[in-house]
């Protein structure tokens, strides 16, 4: 959220739509986005019909569990968000740690249970590999966060390769020829380049030497090109034609700010690539699964409504 933005700061006890949109739907996205992607190319491999039980039961148990680990992120960024003036409903004390904790762990039990009833045993492990890092990434003494380049690395083994391969195992698909997926993690190495750039000044006055910070905007605008452009290659190597038009057209949007690296591209300038990829790679999955347009639609409609009513500020959007 736009670090230039003051929200009006609710008092009073939390309400249920906060503990809702404490699991921030928003960057559920490209889970839900790399799932339904690693499912369409399972499928297409093994040719079978998509088994919707069990693929809706596996994209409720990474909603959870993923939901459960972004709770994590804001209870251990609770002060860098407060700097950055982004989040709010733990940073702002909106929401109680108790409260974000007991919420956290709730999901965690129910995604497992889920899993352990209805999913295949390489799914659930799957998921428990994304709790752990995505606990990695947030605690101490590993806070994969503040570690230049790792940061990088371990959203890109999330979103790119646990998400996709769950996805994958849900629709029932053999663990063969996964050299389709290679383009993935490489988009999100991108994305998670530019927002980690949009951090800089919060996580610098944190003492977080992230990938961001490492780089500065100028370099840092010029590797996230560089792993969108890798993820072409990858794509056409792999003969992967989603993830090829998918990040041909996100190219462009990451070269934009790389114009004016000398200058030190602004927030808003670094996030525009990132929520453009994000956008492009939804769309894309929802050409190959159609109701996940008008589904991302909604949420992103009661997000703005959300967030209007709650904070009076317009999010989502490119400066948020």
């Amino acid at each position: 959220m736009d670090q230039g933005v003051e929200p009006a700061i609710p008092r009073g006890p939390a309400r249920i739509t906060d503990f809702v949109f404490l699991l921030r739907p928003m960057i559920l996205i490209p889970v839900w986005t790399f799932y339904l992607l690693g499912a369409w190319h399972g499928h297409s491999l093994s040719g079978s019909a998509i088994p919707k039980l069990r693929f809706l039961a596996g994209l409720a148990c990474f909603t959870a569990i993923l939901g459960a680990v972004y709770i994590i992120n804001q209870i251990t960024d609770r002060e860098t968000d407060r700097i950055n003036n982004k989040l709010f409903l733990v940073s702002h004390g909106i929401i109680r740690l108790r409260s974000a904790w007991i919420e956290a762990a709730a999901l965690a039990v129910a995604a497992f249970a889920l899993s352990l009833a209805l999913m295949p045993a390489a799914f659930t492990t799957l998921m428990a590999a994304g709790l752990l890092l995505g606990i990695a990434y947030s605690i101490e003494p590993m806070r994969l966060k503040r570690r230049p380049f790792l940061d990088i690395l371990s959203n890109a083994v999330g979103s790119g390769i646990i998400n996709t391969l769950a996805g994958w195992t849900a629709v029932g698909a053999p663990l063969e020829d996964l050299g389709v997926l290679a383009p993935y993690p490489l988009a999100v190495a991108s994305v998670h380049m530019a927002t980690a750039l949009a951090d800089i000044e919060g996580d610098r006055a944190g003492g977080f030497r992230t990938s961001g910070v490492i780089l500065g905007a100028g370099k840092g605008t010029v590797f996230a090109a560089g792993l969108m452009a890798a993820a072409i290659l990858a794509a056409t190597a792999a003969g992967n034609r989603p993830a090829f038009y998918a990040s041909l057209v996100s190219l462009p949007f990451f070269l934009l700010p790389v114009r004016s690296a000398g200058d030190g591209p602004s927030a808003t300038a670094v996030l525009l690539p990132a929520k453009a990829a994000t956008l492009i790679f939804s769309i894309t999955a929802g050409f190959l699964f159609p109701l996940y347009i008008p589904a991302l639609a909604l949420l992103v409609l009661l997000t703005r409504l959300y967030y209007r009513g709650r904070f009076g500020i317009a999010y989502p959007g490119l400066k948020a």
